[in-house]
């Protein structure tokens, strides 16, 4: 009877430490690498918000940003995370079609607040001052988000039961079959992931946000889905953010939003021209989808 005692004991303490290590090394990533804020811990009634930018010609990427980040923080918000956005990937059909510039996620205590600090003059002035801009609601539940770690975790430890073969590193894909413009893409997209390597070094953050589409596509998506997040696991980056979206402006109506932090902009343009990304790229389906690529912009502002 001891030696099970003892035998559980152990194991619990290998579990609640491997719990603890995970935790601080997504802690760690968040605050040194993704210079991302968000408190780990928050109300309920808390209020999630992104915005999405467009630079008015003249203006300078760093001052306007910092210019709306001061605005928002200036309205009552803790501002999680702003990000260059090094391109956009996928476009909506359910918001305006922007070259969109960057996008910065603010933290308000309740949705309240929020329409409160959208009226006042200063943050309206601050956002009029772009060519475009676009704010979608997120209703952020910190329990779920704090499991996040576990879960992949929990993924991490299946896939080596399972004896899972490593993903990464990656092999190339072979792009040489592929039709003139489809390559002309691929080139397009490696070049400009590629031409913000100074500021993506280690952190490259995808904003999405998602419009969940038919019992087909939905199975298809999750079949892609499962194959990023045991690549997620392995690696050790993975969702930041995830929350049930709100509409704050216009008619979108998206299902939800994530947040999701990968290892440095060269890093992306390796998978997202592997044979592993090749594979299973065509299983992401959705309705609708926003989806932009971004690399951190609070450490320089």
């Amino acid at each position: 009877m001891k030696v099970f005692y003892w035998t559980v004991s152990i194991v619990l303490l290998v579990a609640l430490l491997a719990s603890l290590g995970q935790h601080f090394r997504y802690l760690k990533a968040r605050r040194s690498v993704v210079a991302d804020r968000q408190p780990l811990f928050h109300s309920s009634s808390a209020f999630h918000v992104v915005t999405v930018l467009r630079l008015a010609p003249g203006q300078e990427l760093l001052a306007a940003v910092r210019g709306f980040v001061e605005a928002t923080e200036g309205a009552g918000a803790i501002v999680v995370y702003a990000g260059k956005i090094a391109l956009n990937a996928l476009e909506s059909r359910q918001i305006p079609q922007e070259d969109w510039d960057a996008f910065v996620l603010a933290q308000y205590p309740s949705r309240n607040a929020y329409d409160e600090a959208a009226s006042k003059p200063a943050y309206q002035a601050s956002r009029s001052g772009f060519a475009a801009s676009y704010a979608q609601g997120m209703q952020r539940s910190a329990s779920t988000n704090l499991m996040l770690p576990m879960a992949l975790l929990g993924v991490r430890a299946a896939d080596i039961l399972a004896r899972s073969p490593a993903r990464v590193p990656f092999t190339p894909g072979d792009a040489s079959a592929a039709p003139p413009e489809q390559r002309a893409q691929r080139d397009r997209v490696v070049k400009k992931l590629l031409a913000n390597r100074d500021y993506g070094k280690d952190a490259l953050v995808v904003l999405n946000f998602m419009k969940e589409g038919g019992a087909d596509e939905r199975k298809a998506n999750a079949g892609y889905g499962r194959a990023m997040i045991g690549m997620m696991a392995e690696l050790g980056c993975g969702p930041m953010h995830m929350g049930r979206a709100v509409t704050l402006e216009g008619d979108a109506d998206f299902d939800s939003v994530a947040i999701v932090y990968y290892p440095g902009a060269e890093f992306f343009a390796e998978m997202v021209t592997s044979t592993f990304y090749g594979g299973i790229s065509g299983g992401k389906q959705l309705g609708d989808t926003l989806s932009s690529p971004s690399v951190p912009l609070l450490p320089h502002l």
